[in-house]
């Protein structure tokens, strides 16, 4: 027998909306971000944006080595998808912050 419960349909309205936010994005964003992040990142956020990458880089590392060794249920766990999710936040603010501040101008 088929269950849907509530988490079904939330993650499939999340898929949903993501899949049209992505296809929202104008075709010359990404070459524009490209360009222009990096520097944009480093004089709005200062040299501290350089290391974010790579803070991203060995969160999701140490997150995909938690969750392949099955204790992504233990506290280390629990503490890389808190990180995960709040550089995620970090990200998609400035990638925002980018989108509505440098990119409209044009």
């Amino acid at each position: 027998m088929i269950d849907i419960h509530s988490a079904d349909v939330v993650a499939a309205a999340l898929a949903a909306a993501g899949a049209c936010l992505a296809l929202a994005i104008p075709r010359d964003f990404l070459l524009h971000f490209l360009r222009r992040f990096p520097a944009w990142a480093v004089g709005h956020y200062g040299r501290g944006a350089l290391l974010l990458p790579f803070l991203f880089m060995t969160v999701g590392t140490w997150l995909f080595r938690l969750v392949t060794a099955g204790q992504l249920d233990t506290a280390a766990g629990r503490a890389m998808v808190v990180a995960a999710a709040f550089l995620s936040v970090l990200l998609l603010s400035a990638l925002l912050r980018f989108y509505l501040t440098d990119y409209r101008k044009r």
